[in-house]
């Protein structure tokens, strides 16, 4: 009888323990009030006071390996933040950003305006279900609409299955200075007249026109606001776009394009093996094809390949200059996360705006 209770008593045991080891390694926090306020306390990159930039902690140079080095960073700043995961139920839902390769046993959680199209060229290829002598051959509609198939994403999956994965597969991301992507993502999807892009502009570029707009017929003191027929043939200012990331009334989350990355790849908790910069792209990629045993498959595409104008980075000054100091505190403040968690500074170009008063505030 008591062997019978012993061997109830373990069985339990085995059952319980690691189901609350997976729970309680592997649930997301959002940074939520206090995450925030700790980091805004005590990692600032501009003081309240002066706002005088300031550099967030470097990467050691003892880390052992340059390729792990920014995960790594990664993990400590979620634990200086206290954005390390705590026992919640986990939802498929969180997943929807990340896309699942069986063959070659990875996962890949994209963030658009991060080469993501090309990272899924060559994940269609690595499929075997498209069949191409030049990964470029693979139109960017058909990446997003026709061939959206082949590529499933982790939220498809049971739990049982997302457990498996996330305990065996490699896993990893790319990010991108966020003021440049935000950049990027205003001039591809709001500013272009590109035909793919007309879903944004009438989706947000309207309403951002309405709301943040006022007419020329108005007075000094602040015009009437545009109505929706001149909002429809009119295009987005950047400033504009910039007032509606930080707009404290709007109740819609944000689009992916400008998402913040920790809310897209939930890096506190999925414990990345590499983490790569959209700055090192090409480095970073053939590490990760060799990581996975595709290096022999597929090489990434060069920029020059799917890009034919100015970097974005070349043009930071030409559009941040004249926004205010003041809305450019803002933007920053509200994508803090994304710079100490990945370890950016503000661009060398863009310091002294936020530094600067300039008037126009």
């Amino acid at each position: 009888m008591k062997a019978n209770r012993k061997f109830a008593a373990l069985a339990v045991t085995g059952i319980v323990l690691p189901a609350l080891l997976f729970y309680s390694v592997s649930l997301p926090r959002s940074p939520g009030d206090r995450g925030l306020k700790l980091m805004h306390k005590d990692l600032p990159q501009f003081s309240v006071p002066n706002h005088t930039v300031i550099h967030v902690d470097q990467i050691p140079p003892t880390t052992p390996s340059p390729h792990t080095a920014l995960a790594e960073h990664v993990q400590r700043m979620c634990h200086k933040l206290d954005m390390t995961p705590v026992p919640s139920k986990v939802r498929p839902d969180m997943f929807h950003h990340i896309l699942v390769d069986d063959r070659y046993k990875f996962l890949y959680c994209y963030i658009p305006k991060v080469a993501c199209t090309n990272w899924r060229r060559v994940m269609l290829v690595l499929s075997g279900k498209v069949k191409v002598k030049d990964l470029m051959d693979i139109q960017a509609t058909d990446v997003h609409a026709r061939y959206r198939r082949f590529l499933p994403t982790l939220s498809d999956m049971s739990m049982e299955q997302i457990r498996y994965r996330l305990d065996n597969y490699y896993k990893f991301m790319f990010v991108r200075e966020p003021f440049e992507r935000l950049l990027s993502a205003y001039r591809n999807k709001l500013q272009s007249k590109h035909k793919s892009s007309q879903y944004f502009r009438d989706t947000f570029g309207r309403s951002i026109i309405k709301r943040f707009r006022e007419s020329q017929e108005g007075d000094n003191k602040g015009g009437k606001p545009v109505n929706a027929k001149n909002a429809n043939k009119q295009t987005v200012h950047f400033h504009e776009f910039l007032q509606y990331l930080v707009d404290p009334v709007r109740t819609e989350p944000l689009n992916e394009h400008w998402a913040k990355y920790y809310k897209l790849c939930h890096p506190c908790f999925m414990n990345y093996d590499f983490i790569g910069k959209y700055d090192t792209l090409e480095a970073d990629a053939s590490h990760v094809l060799k990581a996975v045993h595709a290096d022999h498959v597929v090489q990434f595409p060069p920029r020059s390949a799917a890009y034919k104008y100015n970097r974005t980075s070349t043009r930071l000054s030409d559009y941040y200059k004249d926004i205010p100091p003041s809305l450019l505190r803002r933007v920053y403040k509200s994508y803090h996360a994304d710079f100490v968690l990945f370890n950016y500074t503000v661009p060398e170009d863009m310091t002294e705006l936020l530094r600067s008063d300039g008037g126009k505030d």
